[in-house]
Order: structure tokens, then C-alpha cells, then sequence
């Protein structure tokens, strides 16, 4: 469906779109237009990784497919597995000449330790969680398979209520033990509910699902500066996280409307090529985000109403490139 590749191809440039404007909401002076600018920018795209996995429920909990158990795991461990174990390799070199150059300390300890946690680099825990939700998926199938959809979207609201209470109470307490094993089980409700959403045969309605999407960017943003105001800004950015209070929602419209989307066959055609990218252009982008920064080519120095989605362009299209020229070298093409 063009549209889920759609929802692919906006998703991975919403994350890199992301990852600039969260430098601008953590480096520029609280509560400064500089400020301003990266909190409502972060805050209108924090939808991302949750419409990622909705995309992946709405694909892999297809009824229509027939797959045993056995073959979907096959074909699950060349499409994220050799892509974890290269790039994991690949970040802790990166890592290390980093700090090489910045005279940060990097050694073997911190290597392994940052594998033990599921973040070789930061942005690959999402490969992590990743792995937990295709080990469950042949379960969670026969979930879907022999329920009815009220009581499945029963058990999504259920989840969602418990999953943003734990998300919660990172605001009230200061406990971040955490193992990357279950990384993936808050994200279920999200991988159901993308399912549900392909398969409805109603629309969420468009512009019920647009109010929602708006008041849910705007109470992102209010709320973390109110919070960031009353708790400081490492508790202000609850307000950021996929399972907060007004992420939920603001995720759950957006794949509403893009399900709306229809587009013509040259179009259709263009956005298959670069959805088969976009896992590459994941693994690839905070190579060049870094290598700017390095630089000292930061956003918040330069207007970041503009220099966001400036640097969001240059840093998507690089990465598209690259992870193009790779997808067509025979030895690597089957790490992205």
C-alpha cells in the first residue's frame, strides 16, 4: 500500500527533522525564542518512531499473509539482525574516533557497556526494541487472528493506559534501571494498533483526526515548558516521550490521516524505492548530523526557524545517497 510507504518515507525524515530540533531544545537558553522555535519544531514531530511501528504491525499483522513461524523468523534475521550486529560494530568504531578527536575518554569498557544497554549509539535502541516485537509478532498474530477488533481495540486502550503511566512516572521518580529486553512490550499497543488502523474498514475522519493532531503538538509543547518550568527541562521532556500523554494521540491521528493518502502509480513507484531506504537512512544520519556539529555548525546559532528544516533537507538527502550507493554494493547491501 503506497500509503504506508508514504508513512515510511515522512516518518525517517520526521526523525531526523527530530534529532536537529532536540539539540535546539537542550543547547539554547530556556524559555528564548531560540527555544521556542526547537520546542514547538521537536514537538510537532515526536509522532515518528510510534507511526514506525505502526507501519511494521500494519505490514506484519496482515491477516492475508501466509507465513509459518519458522519463515518469518528466517526472513526477520537477515532484515534486522545483520543490519544490529554491522551497525553495533559499526557505531563503536565511530565512537571511538570520535573521542579521539573531542580527547573524550572511549574504551573497550565503555563499548561493551554501551551494548549491554541496547545504545551502541543513541538512535539504535529502536533496533533493540525492534527485535523484541518480531520475536512476539507470531504470537501476537494469533492474538489478532482470534479476536474480535472491539476487544482488541480494548486491549490497545488498556495498554496504552498502563504504558503511559509508567511513562509518567519518570516525572515523579528518578528510577532509570532499565533492560533493553523489554524495551519492545510498551510499543505493542502501538504495533496492534496500526494493524487495526490499515484494516478499518472506516476513516478516523479527517479533520477530527487534524484537531487532535494539533492540540496534541500544542499540549506537547506548552507542557514540557511548563514542566521543564516547574522540574527543569529533564523532566519537562516527559512531554516528549512516544508513550506521553499528548504523543499517544498525536501518533494515532497522524497514521489516521495518512491512511487518507492516495497517490498516483509514478508517485507510488518513487515513495517503494525510498520506503526500501529508510532503515538506512535510520542508521546512517547521526553520521552526518555529527559530522556537521563537529564543525561547530550548530542550529541554534543560525535562526533554527530556518536552519532545522535547512539541515533536515541536507542531512536527509545526504543520507538517502548514501544509504542508495550501499543498497546497490553487494557486500553491504543487506546491512541496511
Amino acid at each position: 500500500m503506497a500509503w504506508l510507504d508514504a508513512a515510511r518515507v515522512i516518518s525517517i525524515f520526521a526523525v531526523v527533522f527530530l534529532h536537529i530540533s532536540a539539540s535546539v531544545v537542550t543547547e539554547a537558553d530556556f524559555g528564548s525564542s531560540t527555544w521556542w522555535h526547537g520546542n514547538f519544531y521537536d514537538s510537532l514531530v515526536r509522532w515518528c518512531v510510534p507511526v514506525f511501528v505502526m507501519v511494521s504491525g500494519a505490514l506484519l499483522l496482515d491477516e492475508r499473509r501466509v507465513e509459518d513461524t519458522i519463515s518469518f523468523y528466517k526472513r526477520r534475521v537477515g532484515r534486522i539482525l545483520l543490519p544490529l550486529i554491522f551497525w553495533t560494530i559499526a557505531f563503536i568504531f565511530w565512537n571511538a574516533i570520535k573521542a579521539r578527536f573531542s580527547g573524550a575518554e572511549f574504551g573497550l569498557t565503555h563499548a561493551v557497556k554501551s551494548v549491554a544497554s541496547g545504545k551502541p549509539h543513541y538512535h539504535m535502541w529502536f533496533l533493540f526494541m525492534i527485535v523484541g516485537l518480531y520475536l512476539f509478532t507470531p504470537l501476537i498474530r494469533t492474538l489478532v487472528r482470534h479476536s474480535k477488533r472491539g476487544e482488541l481495540w480494548f486491549f490497545v486502550a488498556v495498554m496504552f493506559f498502563f504504558s503511559a503511566l509508567d511513562e509518567l512516572s519518570g516525572v515523579f521518580f528518578d528510577d532509570d534501571s532499565e533492560i533493553f529486553l523489554f524495551w519492545f512490550l510498551p510499543y505493542v499497543p502501538y504495533f496492534i494498533c496500526g494493524h487495526l488502523i490499515a484494516t478499518s474498514k472506516k476513516d478516523g475522519g479527517i479533520l477530527v483526526s487534524l484537531m487532535v493532531f494539533v492540540v496534541s503538538v500544542l499540549l506537547t509543547a506548552a507542557g514540557c515548558y511548563f514542566l521543564a518550568d516547574l522540574k527543569g527541562l529533564d523532566k519537562g521532556i516527559y512531554f516528549y516521550g512516544n508513550l506521553s500523554v499528548s504523543v499517544i494521540p498525536m501518533s494515532i491521528a497522524l497514521m489516521w490521516l495518512l491512511r487518507s493518502l492516495s497517490f498516483s502509480e509514478p508517485v507510488a513507484a518513487r515513495l517503494g524505492v525510498m520506503s526500501a531506504l529508510t532503515l538506512g537512512i535510520y542508521l546512517v544520519h547521526p553520521v552526518f548530523l555529527e559530522s556537521i556539529r563537529f564543525f561547530y555548525f550548530k542550529a541554534k546559532d543560525y535562526y533554527p526557524l530556518l536552519s532545522v528544516p535547512a539541515l533536515s533537507v541536507l542531512i536527509f538527502g545526504g543520507s538517502l545517497m548514501f544509504a542508495f550507493v550501499l543498497r546497490k554494493m553487494t557486500y553491504l547491501k543487506r546491512v541496511i
